[in-house]
């Protein structure tokens, strides 16, 4: 498994967030949380990342335990967080290059741009961060899929304020992704569907899912 979390307890601020939850993610797989702010699914993600600690379980990537991982993670995943990670005071073309310093990846100046034409972005190169729509953050942040050599991608709300044919382009990414062999776990507060993926839908805001249901393998026939 890509990514496997088995049997999870953990609270946040007091309140019951997963009991026992289970979940599966193979290999060419995409996953597409659906749920209502506040029911757990970025605290899903940080628990995935190794940001936030789980009470009781284990999640491996890759079969390794996310807390034996260390300075490899840059290598086994590409994480965008719900709130992007971009510095206002830099531009376009320096927090793109920032970030691939940190992951230790070198690329010229060419595949950069052409990596922006992408989502039209590349007019917005020498723009600072802080001068941007929260579309255009989004997209910048986007961007950086299509620079990540990771096989897994994890995605907060990746389709929050962008446009129709952003979204589209979005879904094509993570397609392309999946086709030549990638695995990606979604989150998503609106009710969405992607070739190819798998939907939960999570409606109780304690996620009250019983063990079978949490575990991927029961969700074969959802649409």
């Amino acid at each position: 498994m890509v990514l496997e979390i088995i049997s999870v307890h953990f609270h946040r601020n007091k309140r019951l967030i997963f009991h026992n939850f289970n979940l599966k993610l193979a290999k060419s797989q995409i996953i597409i949380l659906i749920g209502e702010n506040g029911v757990g699914k970025s605290s899903l993600f940080d628990l995935s990342v190794g940001i936030l600690k789980p009470e009781k379980g284990v999640i491996k990537i890759n079969e390794i335990p996310i807390n034996e991982i260390d300075q490899k993670k840059k290598d086994l995943f590409t994480y965008l967080p719900h709130k992007d990670s971009l510095k206002d005071y830099l531009t376009v073309e320096e927090n793109l290059y920032n970030w691939l310093e940190l992951i230790e990846i070198k690329i010229g100046e060419e595949k950069l741009l052409n990596s922006l034409k992408f989502f039209k972005l590349n007019n917005l190169k020498n723009n600072l961060i802080g001068n941007l729509s929260q579309g255009q953050r989004k997209k910048v942040s986007l961007t950086k899929l299509l620079l990540s050599k990771c096989n897994l991608w994890i995605l907060d709300e990746p389709f929050n304020g962008l446009d129709i044919d952003s979204i589209s382009k979005t879904k094509k990414i993570i397609c392309n992704h999946k086709a030549n062999g990638g695995s990606v776990i979604l989150a998503s507060h609106i009710n969405l569907n992607i070739e190819g993926s798998k939907r939960i839908f999570i409606k109780s805001p304690k996620l009250k899912i019983s063990n079978k249901l949490a575990n991927f393998d029961a969700w074969e026939n959802i649409k």
